[in-house]
């Protein structure tokens, strides 16, 4: 029955609740997702997991799917690439800021202090600008890759980052 559906049809019966018009994009898509987490992870359960992850948000976000060249596959993959690096960030840990990082004696001592006080400054700041540095400037996310795990327009995170960043630097001045 929905083997002839486009995506864009398929997606449209899933938004009115056609639970079987959702299976039927989880049949099309599945295998294709799964070899693309597989090719970032290279493991089988980890693969299997991501493509339930990305088809559950899949699932929550159905207005926002974007449709390319009459294919949801490019949305799915996106998103199975953003699922994917988090579980590989999960895998090796976050690198922590720590003492042992930093070169010796009285250089050590200031970028102790220099880290503690950028610590300070950025936990000053609201929780989404918090994100925006740690999605950036910590984990490396691209704006548009952190702009669209967070929600929001490349353009409205890079002036949040901009705003942020200037906010850290007179804190660091003493000047706020």
């Amino acid at each position: 029955m929905y083997d002839t559906e486009s995506d864009t049809e398929l997606i449209r019966c899933a938004r009115r609740g056609d639970r079987g018009a959702f299976s039927a994009l989880f049949t099309r898509h599945s295998h294709a997702v799964y070899l693309y987490a597989w090719s970032m992870l290279r493991d089988d359960p980890d693969a299997e997991d991501i493509v339930q992850e990305v088809f559950v948000v899949a699932w929550r976000r159905l207005n926002d799917i974007r449709i390319v060249e009459s294919s949801a596959l490019p949305w799915l993959l996106v998103t199975c690439r953003n699922l994917g690096r988090n579980r590989l960030r999960t895998r090796r840990g976050a690198l922590p800021l720590t003492e042992e990082l930093l070169p010796g004696d009285r250089v050590r001592q200031e970028r102790i202090e220099e880290l503690s006080w950028v610590r300070q400054a950025v936990g000053r700041l609201g929780g989404m600008d918090q994100r925006i540095i740690h999605l950036c400037l910590v984990e490396g996310y691209s704006y548009e890759e952190a702009a669209d795990h967070l929600g929001v327009s490349t353009a409205a995170l890079a002036k949040r980052l901009q705003r942020a960043r200037a906010t850290i630097r007179l804190a660091l001045r003493g000047e706020s």
